[in-house]
């Protein structure tokens, strides 16, 4: 199952953002003072009164609206910061006892004849990994190989390239398919360079590495290519991942680390 609490801590961060945006409208705020007021519907629009510690009105003219403004947004900034408190507190309190492993551990903590007799309720990843790859069919590109690289895993490869891509993956632990088969909406196939699974999320993304982007004809093609991906909801950034590399630019490790780790882990 996934895992939320890397989610849930980016969203306390973007709390406490808010907190102290929250916190710093109220100090800056020196016209509100500890004034109250309440606002009746009119016909043409809204009257305002200011409102005494023993509950009586006295009408705000709109040459006065500044004040009101000022009124209104302490009071929304003081009561958006509780709420802001309250939700980071609740958060914090959850993710203490958060711990969503612990419903896949109960297999997993199993002796291996216990296991043997089980039927999990939750797919263990090594099953999960080996339904996955019989989803795609392999060796079916028709386009010869030139010259091949052989990869850590023992697969042929038609670039040096590709080969690093693939020692990579298999570095980071992320299971991959090699040129699979993909049927797309409009019938065509095609065979993106790899096909990759996110084991945290169980969502498949593809891979395609783009090795001549510096020839014109072949960057040409390139474009047509994720075009293509695109009109049949493959979508750069979310399920379709590409990497590029030139005479001018090479390939880049680094950037290719960086998009596994937000893209795949």
């Amino acid at each position: 199952m996934e895992n939320y609490s890397l989610q849930l801590k980016k969203q306390v961060e973007q709390i406490d953002k808010m907190i102290q945006e929250a916190d710093s409208r109220i100090q800056s705020n020196t016209g509100a003072g500890n004034k109250k007021i309440c606002v009746t519907n009119r016909k043409n629009g809204y009257q305002y009164y200011e409102i005494d510690k023993d509950g009586n009105r006295t009408y705000i003219s709109k040459n006065n609206i500044a004040m009101v403004k000022s009124i209104a947004q302490h009071d929304y900034d003081l009561a958006v910061l509780k709420t802001l408190i309250d939700t980071r507190h609740r958060i914090m309190r959850f993710l203490k006892k958060y711990d969503i492993d612990s419903i896949e551990n109960v297999y997993n903590n199993l002796c291996e004849g216990r296991k043997a007799l089980v039927n999990p309720i939750i797919q263990t990843d090594k099953d999960y990994v080996q339904e996955w790859k019989k989803t795609y069919s392999r060796y079916k590109n028709s386009y010869p190989m030139v010259k091949t690289y052989q990869t850590e895993l023992g697969e042929q490869v038609r670039s040096k390239s590709e080969k690093i891509l693939a020692d990579i993956f298999l570095k980071h632990k992320i299971p991959y398919i090699y040129e699979p088969q993909v049927v797309l909406k409009d019938g065509k196939t095609l065979y993106p360079d790899f096909a990759l699974l996110n084991l945290r999320t169980r969502r498949t993304i593809f891979w395609e590495h783009f090795g001549l982007v510096s020839n014109g004809e072949y960057a040409t093609k390139a474009f047509y290519k994720l075009r293509e991906y695109e009109e049949n909801g493959l979508v750069v950034g979310d399920n379709l991942l590409y990497s590029l590399e030139s005479e001018a630019q090479p390939f880049n490790q680094k950037k290719i680390e960086e998009k596994i780790r937000q893209y795949l882990m």
